[in-house]
């Protein structure tokens, strides 16, 4: 069962020309997403504020290509962030059970 921890840098400029500063105090939040998610396009957690790490949820075997979108407060979306992609690998099942087990009374 395997989870990620994502780190990121927030914003500090907006995209205007020329760019204007970005206070923490303007980042609302920061959506997560997974393409492996059921709707890619749902976010699969928020974090509140000027935040710069999620763990996810346990994740299903396959690839995952995360990104991240940062919320001002006035409305205001970024684009998405690069992507981080990790590959969950399948586990091994357990071993069977052990075989031909018997018994001697001792006397």
């Amino acid at each position: 069962m395997s989870t990620v921890t994502l780190t990121w840098i927030d914003p500090t400029l907006r995209t205007d020309v020329p760019p204007t500063a970005l206070s923490p105090s303007e980042i609302a939040d920061v959506r997560i997403f997974d393409s492996a998610a059921p709707d890619p396009t749902v976010p699969i957690g928020t974090v509140n504020g000027p935040a710069t790490t999620f763990t996810t949820g346990i994740l299903s075997v396959g690839l995952h290509n995360f990104t991240v979108v940062a919320d001002d407060t006035t409305g205001h979306s970024s684009v998405p962030s690069n992507t981080f992609s990790i590959t969950v690998p399948a586990t091994l099942a357990p071993p069977a059970p052990p075989t031909n087990l018997t018994g001697v009374l001792n006397p």
